[in-house]
């Protein structure tokens, strides 16, 4: 699966960056995008991380310390996911975690989690907005072909606002074929995969969009 990054900016200092923790990473993803697929987008900047040489290391008390691992299982991964977007104070409508991005194998209170880079991540077609303040730093919007609001990511230094150039970036998830963004086709699952699909998006922690899936997958297996 292919997926375009923005630069979006550094890490910065508490006041720089609207106030919350030094040098941390907030990214939201909207849960239109289902958890599966929030998920492979987070995973992209993973994956780019890696290769810049850098580490995804969360932050909030449920999962501080623990490092994204993009060789780990599928399991292991959806299950660090959800514990991770739980982990972070509710925001309706949103899937959202907070990290660092150190050198690997240094921990996030490692200096090179300083200035560290800032990406935000889109599908084909997606544009990037950026903006600074409303207690969110440097940050960006990202948009999906049809002005959907897909995703954000912030905290950014507002010293250094520039944005740079966008890049594609390829990466690989196991488990299965990978699909593009969109709720998966209820009607062409079973009753247990209904029901398992049913707790990924329960676990994720929003309320709104577990009811949501529910009634979907209810109809779609009633209607069969």
């Amino acid at each position: 699966m292919s997926y375009t990054l923005f630069q979006s900016g550094r890490t910065g200092p508490s006041a720089n960056i609207g106030g919350s923790s030094d040098y941390h990473i907030d990214s939201k993803f909207s849960t239109q995008l289902g958890s599966d697929e929030a998920r492979r987008r987070f995973e992209a900047k993973v994956a780019k991380y890696k290769e810049l040489g850098r580490d995804v290391e969360f932050s909030n008390s449920a999962v501080q310390g623990e490092i994204y691992n993009l060789d780990a299982d599928e399991d292991k991964r959806i299950d660090l996911w959800n514990r991770a977007t739980a982990a972070h104070a509710p925001r309706e409508g949103w899937y959202s975690l907070d990290y660092y991005a150190p050198n690997t194998g240094k921990g996030r209170w490692d200096k090179s989690a300083e200035g560290a880079p800032i990406f935000a991540v889109g599908a084909e077609g997606s544009r990037q907005e950026t903006a600074t303040g409303g207690g969110y730093g440097f940050h960006s919007l990202i948009y999906d072909k049809d002005n959907n609001l897909m995703s954000k990511v912030g905290h950014g230094d507002d010293r250094y606002p520039g944005t740079g150039s966008s890049e594609t970036s390829t990466v690989e998830v196991k488990g299965g074929e990978e699909t593009m963004a969109g709720p998966p086709n209820y009607a062409n699952m079973s009753k247990d995969q209904l029901n398992t699909e049913y707790d990924k998006v329960r676990k994720a922690g929003d309320v709104f969009a577990a009811n949501k899936a529910g009634m979907e997958m209810h109809k779609a297996y009633f209607n069969k």
